[in-house]
């Protein structure tokens, strides 16, 4: 993984990295940055207020893009937040569009400041899409509430979408709709693999996540706009 300066994909937009589109897809984004981000133990309360609070200036100050926000059921506290590229073009277009919405700026960089008190220093990795390693059922994110997630570093076909991190590790994502599904397919997949939540209070869905399932994402502030 590589480590960047603080920038919690849209809680903040610093140095350079903004909070990056993450589209609903029908098959895996050929980029894919992966922010990992730690909580101090006994201040998941106030981590949370933080991106309820950022959730909502998403929403009112007209974020351009959607993100995804994640929380693993097993293992440390974090915060697990995807973005997704089709290419380097496209991260420069994403950038841009952040970069002159000056009050939605502020506000991340004013909330990510804030976030620097309860959080741990965080690891984020761009991983690239390994078509040629991944098999079964084609990436998609309408309709799912879990991902199954191992990082490896295996290098074989793996069940699942395949990405390759800098530091030579893999990131294998499989996005699913039940507890159940996800369960199962962590076992398939063997002792590295984690289960993750989707954390639809936070983040910002795409109009297809919210129409396949409403009942869901009808916590986030954005579902209330509609």
């Amino acid at each position: 993984m590589t480590d960047m300066p603080r920038v919690p994909p849209c809680s903040v937009i610093l140095a350079g990295l903004l909070c990056m589109a993450l589209i609903a897809q029908e098959s895996a984004p050929n980029i894919l940055l992966v922010f990992r981000e730690p909580l101090k133990p006994g201040l998941e309360a106030e981590y949370k207020a933080i991106e309820d609070e950022t959730a909502q200036a998403c929403v009112e100050l007209k974020c351009p893009h959607p993100h995804l926000a994640l929380e693993p059921l097993t293992g440390p506290r974090e915060v697990w937040w995807l973005n997704a590229f089709e290419s380097d073009a496209d991260r420069l277009r994403v950038e841009d569009a952040y970069a002159k919405n000056r009050p939605l700026m502020a506000a991340l960089e004013r909330n990510s400041k804030r976030k620097a008190a309860v959080t741990e220093p965080f690891v984020s990795a761009f991983v690239k899409y390994r078509p040629d390693l991944s098999r079964g059922t084609p990436w998609t994110l309408v309709g799912a509430r879990f991902l199954v997630v191992t990082v490896t570093r295996q290098d074989s076909r793996a069940e699942g979408s395949v990405f390759d991190a800098p530091d030579g590790s893999r990131y294998i994502l499989k996005p699913v709709k039940t507890r159940q599904q996800a369960d199962a397919e962590a076992t398939r997949a063997g002792q590295e693999a984690r289960v993750f939540a989707i954390r639809p209070s936070w983040g910002l869905p795409a109009k297809a996540w919210l129409e396949a399932d409403p009942d869901f994402w009808k916590v986030n502030p954005l579902a209330s706009r509609r």
